[in-house]
C-alpha cells in the first residue's frame, strides 16, 4: 500500500498557561486572545510520481543558490526510482508532499549524474575546512555512503522527521533482508543554516564601520540541531554563487542573515540513539 500511516498532530499556537477557572474578566479575556488550537491531519505515503514537482522545489531550497550545478530532476527521479524507501507527508486532501525523507546509495549511484555531481560539490567544499581527506576516506570506504535527503517546508513541524526516520531503518532492513543495497556504514546529511552577520556600529572617526559582537549560527531546521550530536564528522560550507548581500540592513535589525550549510556525517551505530533523541526532543 502507498499509504502508511495517519498522525494527528495538535499544535498550539503562542503557547502559554491557560486558568483552569475563568472570571470572564476583560484582562482575562485578553490573555486568550492569540490562543488557539489547531488540529493538522497529515499521512505518511511512498513516494510517488506525482510527488515530482513538489520533491524538486524543496531541493532546490535545500542547495539554495548552488541549485543550478546539479541536476535535481534526475536526482528526484532516483528518489522516485526507490519507491520502497523513504516517505512523504501530505495534509489531508492535498497531493503535494509538504515533506520528504529518503537515503541515496552513493557507491551504487556513484556513475549517476547528480550523485556525482553532489560528491565532486562537498570534496571541493571540505577542503577550504580542513576535512578533504577525512571526507574521501568516508567516500573510499569498502562500507557504502547514504546521502540522507531530508525536506521539508516552512510550516510542517519538525515533529514529523522522528517517525519518518524510524520508517526509513525500518524499511532499510527489509531491503536488506532481500539482498538490496541499502546496508550503510555512514549518512550524510547537509543542513541548511543561517548566520547572522555581526552587529555594525555607527561609522568611527576613521569612516569605517565597526563590529560589535561575533557572528551567531544557527539552524533552519529544529530537529538538525540534535541530529548534530550524534555527528563524528562536520564541517560548513558557504554556497558557491551567492545571490544575497550577507550583511544587509533593514529598519528591523543592524545584522543581516547569510544561509549556509552544514554537512553532517553520522555513522550506523548512532541512528538508533539518534531517533530515540529526536523523540523525547521534539515529543508531540
Amino acid at each position: 500500500m502507498s499509504r502508511k500511516r495517519t498522525h494527528d498532530s495538535d499544535k498550539e499556537m503562542d503557547s502559554g498557561s491557560e486558568d483552569s477557572s475563568r472570571q470572564g474578566s476583560d484582562a482575562e479575556a485578553e490573555d486568550e486572545v492569540g490562543k488557539e488550537i489547531v488540529d493538522v491531519d497529515f499521512e505518511f505515503f511512498d513516494p510517488k510520481p506525482i510527488d515530482f514537482h513538489a520533491m524538486k522545489r524543496m531541493l532546490m531550497a535545500s542547495f539554495g543558490d548552488d541549485a543550478e550545478e546539479f541536476n535535481l530532476s534526475a536526482l528526484v527521479d532516483l528518489i522516485l526510482s526507490q519507491n520502497t524507501i523513504g516517505s512523504t507527508v501530505k495534509f489531508e486532501g492535498d497531493d503535494d508532499p509538504y515533506a520528504f525523507l529518503t537515503v541515496l546509495n552513493m557507491h551504487v549511484h556513484s556513475e549517476s549524474e547528480p550523485i556525482r555531481q553532489i560528491k565532486d560539490y562537498l570534496l571541493k567544499k571540505s577542503e577550504k575546512r580542513g576535512m578533504s581527506s577525512r571526507l574521501s576516506d568516508i567516500f573510499g570506504a569498502p562500507g557504502h555512503v547514504g546521502l540522507l535527503l531530508c525536506e521539508r517546508v516552512v510550516n510542517m513541524p519538525p515533529q514529523v522527521v522522528a517517525p519518518m526516520l524510524k520508517m526509513l531503518v525500518e524499511e532499510l532492513e527489509w531491503a536488506i533482508a532481500d539482498d538490496e543495497p541499502y546496508e550503510f556504514e555512514h549518512y550524510v546529511l547537509l543542513a541548511p543554516m543561517y548566520r547572522e552577520t555581526e552587529a555594525v556600529d555607527d561609522d568611527d572617526e576613521a569612516g569605517a564601520k565597526k563590529r560589535a559582537g561575533p557572528a551567531i549560527d544557527a539552524y533552519a531546521h529544529a530537529e538538525d540541531e540534535f541530529i548534530e550530536e550524534f555527528a563524528c564528522a562536520k564541517f560548513d560550507y558557504k554556497f558557491s554563487k551567492s545571490k544575497r548581500v550577507a550583511e544587509s540592513r533593514n529598519s528591523f535589525a543592524d545584522t543581516g542573515l547569510a544561509p549556509s550549510r552544514r554537512c553532517l556525517v553520522i555513522h550506523k551505530s548512532k541512528m538508533a540513539a539518534l531517533i530515540a533523541r529526536l523523540e523525547s526532543a521534539l515529543a508531540m
